[in-house]
């Protein structure tokens, strides 16, 4: 015999299932390739520049932001932060209203949380993750970054850094992204007062995205295994209804940016802005050409955190 206690466990349970499908916890920025790459009858139709544009801008939008100027935090210094921003995407295009089902807006909100760490005067590591607002999605990276001229801040003379940084995207139905960046930035602290100090700083970054899908089913709901599984109407009904989007080779981006932090005792207050000039790029898939056709994208954040 069940215990009172086993029960009440599962009827809740089984009230959660009934009340509340896996479904119904999808946000508008989940995407599913399969309505990409087929149509309403599970007839294929996938185009490989689609694919690439959608790549191009989701990348854009997880890939880890700099926040933070060309001065590196020196050996004992430490910093966490929360990045808030704002991404514009082109979600009037069929390569997102198709895998949204049409719900995507034009500004995707996404937070960005980091920790970073001085290991030596110049040299500089952090890490974190970023996730997708209404969505499922994380992107989880690092950074490296190294200040190859600093610390004359009572002299008219910038410093100057060099960064690197990665993510690998998570939680995206069959999708498999990876990004990859190197940049450089200028930036000068000027201090006001005891207590305050504002830095301005300007970058440029060159952002790859990496991407491919897992196998997809244009006809998920022919089931090959049922009961009453009739072979030939199958057939005829799908054909071939497995496709994958394959790997066209590296997509770049190009990011140049502008922003300041301002640091008050502790705390630290940031605005950062990108605008990310329409994709360009192009690749190749088995000798076909496939290009990069995604808009111009602006992404514009602000930061708070700690400074130790």
């Amino acid at each position: 015999m069940l215990s009172t206690r086993t029960r009440l466990v599962l009827t809740a349970a089984a009230l959660a299932t009934v009340c509340f499908p896996q479904d119904a916890f999808a946000g508008k920025y989940d995407l599913d390739l399969t309505r990409l790459g087929s149509d309403a009858q599970g007839n294929i139709t996938k185009d490989d520049n689609e694919f690439r544009s959608l790549s191009s801008e989701l990348g854009t939008v997880v890939a880890l932001q700099p926040m933070d100027p060309a001065d590196s935090l020196g050996l004992s210094g430490f910093a966490v932060s929360a990045d808030f921003t704002l991404n514009t995407i082109s979600n009037t295009e069929r390569y997102w209203t198709e895998p949204t089902g049409g719900a995507a807006d034009g500004v995707v909100p996404t937070v960005q949380i980091m920790g970073r760490k001085g290991l030596w005067p110049g040299l500089e590591i952090g890490g974190g993750a970023t996730h997708v607002f209404d969505s499922s999605m994380w992107a989880m990276g690092g950074y490296g970054k190294f200040a190859l001229h600093e610390g004359f801040h009572h002299l008219p003379i910038p410093s100057i850094a060099v960064r690197g940084a990665f993510s690998r995207l998570l939680g995206a139905k069959d999708f498999n992204l990876t990004t990859a960046s190197v940049g450089a930035s200028i930036s000068h602290v000027f201090g006001l007062g005891k207590t305050f100090s504002l830095t301005p700083y300007v970058g440029y970054e060159a952002l790859f995205v990496i991407s491919r899908s897992q196998v997809l089913d244009s006809t998920p709901a022919c089931d090959e295994f049922p009961d009453n599984f009739n072979e030939d109407q199958c057939t005829a009904m799908t054909g071939s209804s497995e496709f994958v989007y394959k790997n066209s080779g590296a997509i770049t981006r190009h990011r140049p940016y502008l922003g300041a932090r301002l640091i008050f005792s502790v705390i630290r207050l940031g605005f950062e802005a990108m605008i990310v000039p329409a994709g360009s790029s192009s690749g190749d898939v088995d000798g076909q050409t496939v290009s990069d056709q995604s808009g111009l994208q602006q992404q514009y954040t602000f930061s708070v955190g700690l400074d130790f």
